[in-house]
């Protein structure tokens, strides 16, 4: 059997880690003296006037955050810190730093092919290993030799020192600075990159490390025109003072370590220094120990926080002239864990695989447990566990609470199932390295097999009973089944427990009825419901009102005021008292039904979807191309060449397998109240070209596809167009509804029949565009016009040509004859009609205005 106890063995194998470098003894160089200019602008007035020259060939200087112009100017938000304190930026030198002269006076030495030497002096000799020196060069890049003068009137001299441009050069302590003209205050921030100071590492010789630096000399060799700008120096110290040696830690528990380490080498160690801490951050020459005279080479400290990463560093306490050391190696341990009183976990924080979190226990045979990331119920990751039927279960051990007995506590977790209905066991174990010591507490029956659709949350309340040594536990059923659970939580039982359940019920456009199962303990002041149009969870400090809630004595209430065709989320809570709710439930989810729209009613297919509360049906079948469709291309004689509108602007009905037998491809129109009409009127247009080809008009002799137009009022369907037709042109149809229509409220179905007659063939597609339920615009015909639009139609009788007298206003022509259908249609007329196809009769010519407006007047052909 394979165990996981990560509490114990972390704590113990993480001692011996010590990573980190050993701590440097940086220290600022002050300047007595040798600052020769003022190149850093800074506070309120002009850069002239807060500088004494340029740093560069041209005509610009650093700013300072400070910076302003005049009082009123904007502040910035680059420049040099006002404070002086450069942090270095190279990864080398962690904890470095430098500090500044006064921005307000002469700090920096610059030099140039007319000055090529200056000499700086510290207000404070120290011994060192090293110099650091922060520097930059104005309008070229710069070489330097620094001669560095002890106090014992001996030297060193390091040559051959690059100073890179102030732009875009690498090794640089900090970029960004921006910049200034000094003639006319232009400020440059640069990208955010630029203008920058480098750091340039001058090692002491061996033999002069134990030396004081006087001051340093520095001398430009290069013969370009850059200008080199020496701005300030710090030092890794130098000391004869020692750092120990740490060795592991031990005597690990939850609260405490033992700190141990071998005394130093240095003849003046005297006591020893402790720093320990969560970060990994090496303390600096000036972080005080927290525990300090340790005297020997061991010391205890408690107090510490359970399962938790420490570092550690020691340093010597000598006397003499150097009083401390530098600070050790970093050493590194991890305290055990130790008994929680809650706990909320999501398993985010660690990697998918086999390893459980720290102070969990895995006790695993076969099968899989492990931290998935397959769809968890929040963040990136849940536990998974499956066996089959003839495999030994998981069991999944909890860290240790100190609480497990109180009988005031319970364990709430959400799960979910591969395939309803799974058994997910909680209960306890007394050995959490041994499963067989498993009792249960619960057998979680877990019906739901995601997070969302249904309440995926479970809790166990811990009785009293259970022995204080026994730590809580989760064990899978063997059945072959995934079982995956996440967001455990240990907390005490709320005094107010929420419902469970919720479902909503009787929904209608603007109303619905929602009902939820009672907690055990049912609450004294009832239940509150909340519902939004957004999936955004409620909490305590959610307002609630009139039009977002709702109030219950019982296990349902009633939402009024809903918009329709809308989808709303619920949840649900209960009341216990005045103060005392409880969390909300899980939510539920509905959409509201459409309501019934009020003519006049017109419905354009231009989004190319389903339009909301249309129903696209088919009672017989459910094949690709036995629905109308809303988007794509139809093909043939009623492609977009022929047809003239923008695919997806229509509905259609695809011609293609099933051909024929599909007699039901029904768009129904949602229910409209006719009340307000005194002449009910439906029209459409439909494009329909029983065609074999792309390119030509020409029927095909196959048979041709059906449309049916049916109207119900509630007393069944009753068909009131019909007609299987070609033409090569959009027609309109138009049919006025009998009286017996008035003030009711009705549906129209749009069927096509597919059935051609045992043809196997597509060249039949049918179009369907601009339904409208309106009042009859044709409510009288004359040969001219209306006094409103005095247009007229001549010769009347016309033999081959009409003519308008007016086309001011007419967007749209349309010829039919007196049963309704359409023969022509013309947008964007001429004054000269030709109507010489038409057989000789009477045809009404309806005239359609730019102001919505239309005028219908009859014309004979001879």
């Amino acid at each position: 059997m394979k165990k996981h106890q990560p509490a114990l063995l972390l704590g113990v194998l993480g001692l011996l880690t010590s990573s980190l470098a050993l701590a440097q003894n940086y220290q600022t160089m002050p300047i007595q003296s040798g600052f020769n200019e003022d190149v850093i602008a800074n506070g309120i007035g002009t850069a002239l006037s807060s500088t004494s020259a340029i740093l560069d060939g041209d005509s610009y200087v650093f700013v300072a955050k400070n910076f302003q112009a005049t009082a009123t100017s904007p502040a910035i938000t680059y420049g040099v810190p006002i404070d002086g304190i450069i942090n270095s930026a190279v990864i080398s030198t962690p904890g470095l730093s430098y500090q500044l002269g006064n921005l307000s006076t002469v700090n920096s030495l610059k030099l140039s092919n007319t000055n090529l030497t200056g000499t700086m002096v510290f207000t404070t000799p120290k011994a060192a290993t090293k110099l650091y020196m922060l520097s930059t060069s104005g309008s070229a890049a710069s070489t330097l030799t620094v001669t560095v003068n002890f106090t014992d009137a001996t030297s060193q001299q390091i040559t051959g020192i690059a100073v890179p441009d102030w732009y875009n050069g690498s090794g640089f302590a900090v970029q960004g600075l921006g910049r200034i003209n000094r003639a006319t205050d232009g400020l440059d921030a640069a990208g955010g990159t630029n203008p920058r100071m480098y750091q340039a590492a001058l090692d002491i010789d061996v033999a002069n490390q134990a030396k004081p630096i006087q001051s340093v000399t520095i001398t430009k060799t290069s013969t370009s025109n850059g200008f080199p700008n020496v701005f300030a120096f710090s030092a890794d110290a130098y000391s004869t003072c020692a750092p120990p040696v740490l060795q592991a830690a031990t005597n690990i528990t939850a609260n405490g370590v033992t700190l141990n380490w071998t005394a130093s080498s240095s003849s003046q160690a005297t006591t020893y220094g402790v720093y320990y801490s969560v970060s990994s951050t090496a303390p600096t020459s000036s972080t005080a120990p927290i525990l300090n005279n340790v005297s020997g080479v061991t010391t205890p400290v408690g107090g510490l926080m359970s399962n938790t990463t420490y570092y550690y560093w020691v340093r010597t306490n000598c006397g003499g002239t150097t009083a401390q050391s530098v600070w050790s190696f970093a050493g590194t341990f991890k305290t055990a864990c130790g008994p929680m009183t809650s706990l909320s976990e999501n398993f985010d924080s660690y990697a998918t695989g086999t390893t459980l979190p720290d102070c969990w226990v895995r006790n695993f045979v076969n099968g899989t447990m492990s931290i998935s990331s397959s769809t968890p119920a929040s963040g990136t990751r849940n536990i998974y566990q499956t066996n089959t039927s003839t495999q030994t279960p998981s069991t999944v051990v909890l860290p240790e609470f100190s609480n497990i007995n109180a009988g005031t506590h319970w364990l709430r977790l959400k799960a979910r199932v591969s395939a309803a209905t799974g058994t997910l066991n909680v209960g306890y174990v007394t050995n959490p390295t041994d499963p067989s010591t498993f009792v249960l507490l619960q057998a979680l029956s877990i019906a739901n097999t995601n997070y969302t659709s249904t309440n995926p949350q479970y809790t166990v309340i811990v009785p009293s009973s259970v022995p204080a040594n026994a730590r809580l536990a989760v064990r899978n059923t063997a059945d072959g089944k995934g079982y995956y659970w996440d967001d455990v939580i240990w907390e005490p039982v709320p005094s107010c427990l929420p419902p469970t359940a919720v479902t909503p019920s009787a929904i209608t456009a603007n109303t619905a009825t929602v009902s939820w199962a009672a907690p055990s303990s049912v609450p004294a002041s009832g239940y509150e419901v909340y519902y939004s149009t957004t999936n955004t969870a409620p909490t305590f400090t959610t307002v609630l009102n009139a039009t977002n809630s709702a109030t219950s004595a019982t296990t349902s209430a009633l939402l009024n005021g809903l918009s329709a065709v809308t989808t709303y989320y619920v949840w649900v809570r209960s009341k216990c008292s005045a103060t005392d709710v409880s969390e909300w439930s899980f939510s539920s989810t509905f959409t509201t039904e459409c309501a019934t729209v009020t003519a006049p009613f017109s419905q354009t297919f231009d989004n190319g979807a389903l339009p909301n509360c249309w129903q696209n049906l088919n009672p017989t079948t459910t094949g690709t191309y036995a629905f109308w469709r809303f988007s794509g291309s139809p093909g043939y004689g009623v492609s977009t060449s022929f047809n003239g509108r923008t695919a997806g602007t229509y509905a259609w009905v695809d011609a293609s397998s099933p051909y024929d037998g599909v007699h039901n491809v029904q768009l129904v129109t949602p229910f409209i109240d006719l009340t307000g009409l005194t002449q009910p009127y439906i029209s459409f247009e439909w494009y329909k070209n029983h065609s074999s080809s792309s390119s030509t008009i020409i029927p095909s002799t196959f048979a041709d596809n059906k449309l049916i137009v049916e109207v119900n009022n509630g007393n069944g369907w009753v068909s009131v167009f019909n007609d299987s037709s070609n033409s090569g042109q959009w027609r309109t149809v138009e049919i006025p509804l009998p009286s017996s229509y008035i003030g009711t409220t009705i549906q129209v179905r749009f069927t096509v029949d597919k059935d051609t007659a045992g043809n196997a063939y597509f060249y039949d597609d049918l179009l369907l565009d601009n339904i409208e339920v309106k009042q009859n615009p044709n409510l009288s015909t004359s040969e001219v016009a209306s006094a409103k639009k005095d247009v007229k139609v001549y010769p009347n009788p016309f033999r081959d040509i009409i003519n308008i007298s007016e086309l001011k206003d007419i967007k749209t022509i349309r010829v039919t004859d007196v049963a309704g259908r359409t023969l022509k249609t013309i947008e964007n007329p001429t004054k000269e009609i030709s109507l010489g196809s038409l057989n000789s009769g009477l045809y009404l010519i309806t005239m359609y205005f730019k102001d919505g407006s239309q005028n219908t007047v009859k014309a004979t052909k001879k």
